[in-house]
């Protein structure tokens, strides 16, 4: 579990690193404005769902797609550590089942009364198998649902961003602190500001 949130933390640090730079410094000394062409808005939703919504003034929708995307890989990876490891349980127990319990040389139409624990190994053996089934099942809704949300994501971009924006006119203005989308250097960014 510390593995699965460990990998998800720095995950999603690398996303917010990449996706641009924050300074804390005169914003008008290192940001120029610049204009947000369609192009970009599908390039930057092509890198990560959500991206090129954000950058292009379409702050909701892009968060929306942003996290949607986020949600499902952390599913997915977290189904697949947990089936990888309870998989290899599994065949751990099984071997040791084959090896104890099975009479006919392998085959697996009588186990021996005799043997002590043998039904009840049967029956974990059956209730692990059900539990990988759900991972495994798991596992590929939330691989479907990330392909899918990144697939509309791409459709969103391409059929329904706007034409142009300029990355300024694309930031919220709560009173003291200021969010702008903004491209520095090519590299899309956020910028919060904090007037005093």
């Amino acid at each position: 579990m510390l593995k699965a949130v460990s990998i998800t933390g720095l995950s999603i640090l690398l996303v917010i690193c990449s996706a641009g730079i924050i300074h804390a410094q005169d914003e008008e000394s290192f940001v120029r404005e610049s204009v947000i062409t369609r192009r970009d808005a599908i390039v930057l939703s092509a890198l990560f769902p959500g991206l090129g919504q954000m950058t292009s003034g379409q702050k909701v929708r892009g968060v929306s797609f942003f996290l949607a995307e986020a949600a499902s890989l952390v599913l997915f990876v977290n189904a697949h550590e947990n089936y990888s490891t309870k998989k290899t349980t599994y065949d751990k127990d099984l071997n040791e089942f084959n090896m104890i319990a099975i009479i006919d040389r392998g085959s697996y139409d009588t186990i021996d009364p005799a043997i002590p624990g043998a039904l009840e190994s049967f029956n974990d053996l059956k209730r692990q198998n059900n539990k990988l089934d759900d991972l495994h099942s798991t596992r590929n809704i939330a691989l479907i649902v990330a392909a899918g949300v990144y697939a509309y994501n791409l459709v969103d971009a391409i059929f329904f961003a706007p034409s142009s924006t300029e990355s300024r006119s694309a930031g919220h203005n709560s009173g003291r602190i200021e969010v702008n989308s903004t491209l520095v250097d090519r590299a899309p960014g956020i910028m919060l500001t904090k007037r005093f």
